[in-house]
């Protein structure tokens, strides 16, 4: 059985011609990623795609771009894997 949340690896992180864009990982021992969704400053949830168009493995690449710089409570990141299992991770805005 798999209790254990997907990991979430933010490995890039700019702002640039008034776009930001982050770049992370997702990686889960046991389970495929089932679903990865982002909340701007603590409004509504999008969902967000892998690279590869479609979450199915136990690792996905995923590469975000919002409009704009992040606001004062920057971008979180949440998780889930095919059990359930539900991560999230906080991505404050670029220095």
């Amino acid at each position: 059985m798999d209790n254990t949340p997907p990991v979430i690896a933010v490995s890039g992180n700019r702002f640039e011609s008034g776009k930001t864009s982050i770049v992370f990982e997702v990686n889960d021992d046991h389970s495929p990623i089932q679903r990865v969704e982002s909340s701007q400053d603590g409004q509504s949830w999008r969902a967000v795609f892998p690279v590869d168009g479609i979450a199915d493995s136990r690792s996905e690449r995923y590469d975000v771009t919002v409009d704009g710089p992040l606001g004062p409570k920057g971008l979180t990141i949440r998780a889930t894997d095919a059990m359930n299992n539900v991560s999230t991770t906080q991505v404050d805005t670029p220095r």
